[in-house]
């Protein structure tokens, strides 16, 4: 795994422990979450594809240590969607320096990376999913799912985010009412996204989880965080967290856009 400046495992060594990627989880300490030196943590920028210039990336995660870059994978959608990259364009992105990495797994890729994650292997159409859940160079993983319209238990999926020993993101929306509360893996997370990831910008943010490290999304970008930051800080009342966008970070043609990516680092540093 790549290590740079102050990676979102250093930033809150006090909160959880990341150890090198296995089957092994170690436990998260969450006593010592509150911090008002640096509340935000991580500045999650979500769609990296395949037409992204990578040395850009490793140029902004050098200048912005709080910068995290995520790759959508989703079987059904992969090289169909701008957004949505191949699997050897992402396996690229990973070995490409010392950047910090999330993988979120999308649509069948969900219930593939549980299937595998339970059993500790990866066999038929598990491999793709699971093989980048478990690739050295990523440092979290977030599961987009619609808990209502899924076929796998409440069970499975703690069983699989404890089974793995870097953080596992869910999120907390209408679709998932009552998963957050019920997964007691260590090192699970989780993401509020009223908008359900269309970029749909909100003035009310929910207070965090008692006793989880939590993230927010909701129509942040360039335009709008300055204006939310303050009011999510409140909310979480000197606890960290991070943020994440996708939607407004993308231009006309739905191609990441990493000039849009430099001004939200610029905000963001300042919080």
């Amino acid at each position: 795994m790549y290590f740079f400046s102050m990676p979102i495992h250093l930033l809150v060594q006090n909160t959880y422990q990341i150890p090198s990627v296995s089957t092994a989880p170690k436990k998260q300490v969450i006593d010592a979450r509150r911090t008002s030196a640096m509340p935000l943590i991580s500045c999650t920028l979500t769609g990296v594809d395949q037409q992204t210039d990578l040395s850009q990336v490793a140029s902004l995660s050098a200048s912005f240590p709080r910068a995290e870059f995520a790759i959508l994978f989703s079987p059904e959608r992969s090289g169909l969607q701008n957004r949505f990259p191949r699997l050897p364009s992402i396996l690229n992105m990973l070995d490409a320096g010392p950047i910090r990495w999330a993988i979120h797994l999308c649509g069948r890729a969900v219930p593939e990376f549980i299937e595998a994650a339970i059993s500790g292997k990866a066999k038929g159409l598990n491999q793709d999913a699971f093989r980048l859940a478990v690739h050295p160079n990523v440092s979290r993983i977030q599961l987009n799912f619609a808990f209502r319209r899924s076929k796998f238990a409440l069970t499975d999926l703690d069983s699989a985010i404890h089974s793995i020993s870097i953080p596992v993101i869910t999120q907390e929306h209408r679709a998932n009412a009552g998963v957050s509360l019920s997964i007691k893996a260590p090192n699970h997370q989780v993401l509020f996204d009223a908008s359900g990831g269309r970029g749909i910008e909100t003035s009310q943010w929910s207070p965090p989880v008692d006793g989880k490290v939590c993230g927010f999304a909701g129509g942040l970008g360039p335009e709008s965080l300055s204006r939310a930051l303050p009011a999510i800080k409140q909310v979480c009342n000197g606890q960290v967290f991070w943020i994440d966008m996708e939607s407004r970070i993308r231009d006309e043609n739905d191609w990441f856009d990493l000039d849009a990516c430099g001004r939200v680092l610029e905000i963001a540093q300042t919080a």
